[in-house]
Parts: structure tokens; sequence; C-alpha cells
């Protein structure tokens, strides 16, 4: 007997539990902190706080907000190395 697997859509949004949710929030929380966790705990005691005033659906925009400014840091450090690297050919003796 085979296992049931649902065809979904590529264009249907994925639905996310609470718990990926807070697991996706942890580890972009760990990544903008870079190893800093006062930043970490600070940045979580303000999403729980918002949380706690706005409801569970806040934790979708805190993660969504998390993943954009990993998704731009990740994008400046390339454009940054890019740059360097111009320089370094452009002005090398």
């Amino acid at each position: 007997m085979t296992d049931f697997v649902p065809y979904t859509h590529p264009a249907v949004t994925r639905v996310y539990s609470t718990k990926d949710l807070v697991d996706q929030l942890f580890v972009n929380l760990r990544t903008l902190g870079d190893g800093n966790n006062s930043f970490v705990l600070g940045y979580l005691s303000a999403c729980l706080a918002d949380i706690a005033n706005k409801g569970v659906d806040e934790l979708t925009h805190i993660v969504d907000f998390t993943n954009q400014q990993v998704e731009a840091n990740a994008y400046n450090k390339r454009a940054d190395a890019r740059r360097q690297d111009w320089v370094d050919q452009e002005f090398a003796a």
C-alpha cells in the first residue's frame, strides 16, 4: 500500500504551522544577530510583546520581515564582494 501524497500546485502558497514559523524566526534571528545573543534576546522580547498585543498572526509578519532582512543582508554581502573584486582588479598594481 502506498502513502497518499497530496498534490499542491506550485502557485499555491505553503501553509506553515506555528512551530514552523517559530523555528524560522529563531534561524533568522541567529543569522541576523551573527553570534550576538543580546541582539537575539532583545529582538525576541520585542517580538513576543507584539505577538501578545496583536495576536499570533503577527508572528507571520515578523517572520516575513526577518526573512526579507536575511535576504537583503546576503544580497548586500554578495554586492560588496563583487564591488571589492572589481576594485581589486581595476586598481591592481
